[in-house]
């Protein structure tokens, strides 16, 4: 396909890792080959440009990827692809980070150098545009390992001189979640950013996300990811939300329950354990109970 490509537009390029790409001039595309190749913009009339979109799949990000493991996230986050070696892999989980930067002209290397030098592994790093894209880290981080999002800010914004917004995702575990996860954290970042936080997790962030006149897919989205791990175990969410409705009183909750205040503990901690949310804690306990009460509509 390519060399039919090349003799249909002869000034066509290809992408290498050496060369950075040019979005003003260019308009990108992914050949089923995975090749990522750009016309020039003033060669394309408005119905070439249309079945170029028929044939090929336009590429979304403004920089290429700079590993193998971007290049597999990038045909996950942005063809809606699988790969055979992602299904294949062994990842027990993973979360997304979406970034908003002030400046468009940041150096996409520099930007990769601070974040590879902040965060405990290497993590990939795709572009939605020039100022904007997602951080993808891999496996659940331990307490050793935990960074800072607000101390990752504070350096970034002194090192450039820039503004920095990050959306910090819940942890998933099943790489077919990824696509509509990714578009969903991102319609996330834009529905909560008028808030003005320059951190917002997605436990935080679910009150303001039920203020907007979300879809019912989005709510159950929103359920499921919270309640993900437990959600079919129906005793232990009624224990949950008793809890909740007793003001987080454990004696008070066990009363209701008829049982014993150490077993009511018990499975308090339970959910707190399989799902990472601090129920004790007033931002996990109102995500938890607004879900709760969601998933009462299915």
């Amino acid at each position: 396909m390519l060399e039919q490509l090349q003799q249909m537009f002869p000034n066509l390029v290809t992408h290498s890792n050496e060369t950075k790409m040019d979005t003003i001039s260019y308009k990108w595309y992914v050949t089923n080959e995975n090749d990522i190749i750009g016309v020039p913009k003033d060669e394309l009339t408005e119905r070439e440009s249309k079945i170029l979109e028929i044939l090929l799949a336009p590429y979304k990000a403004s920089q290429p990827p700079t590993t193998e493991r971007e290049k597999l996230w990038m045909d996950i986050l942005f063809q809606h692809e699988i790969p055979k070696k992602m299904m294949e892999d062994s990842m027990s989980a993973f979360h997304f980070v979406y970034f908003s930067l002030s400046d468009e002209s940041i150096d996409p290397e520099s930007f990769r150098e601070a974040i590879h030098g902040l965060f405990p592994q290497k993590t990939s790093i795709l572009w939605e545009n020039n100022h904007e894209g997602v951080i993808i880290q891999e496996e659940v981080q331990t307490i050793e390992d935990f960074v800072s999002y607000s101390e990752i800010i504070e350096v970034l914004t002194t090192d450039f001189y820039i503004n920095i917004k990050l959306f910090v995702g819940p942890t998933l575990h099943h790489i077919q979640q990824a696509p509509d996860f990714y578009e969903w954290i991102k319609k996330c970042y834009y529905l909560t950013r008028r808030h003005n936080h320059a951190v917002l997790d997605y436990i935080k962030a679910i009150p303001y996300l039920f203020l907007h006149d979300i879809s019912d897919k989005e709510q159950q989205m929103i359920t499921d990811s919270i309640l993900n791990e437990v959600k079919s175990d129906e005793e232990l969410l009624k224990t949950v939300q008793v809890f909740l409705e007793s003001n987080s009183n454990t004696t008070l909750a066990a009363k209701k329950m008829y049982m014993h205040r150490n077993s009511l503990q018990y499975r308090v901690d339970k959910f707190i354990e399989k799902t990472g949310i601090d129920v004790k804690q007033f931002d996990g306990a109102i995500a938890v109970y607004l879900c709760l009460l969601m998933r009462t509509k299915w």
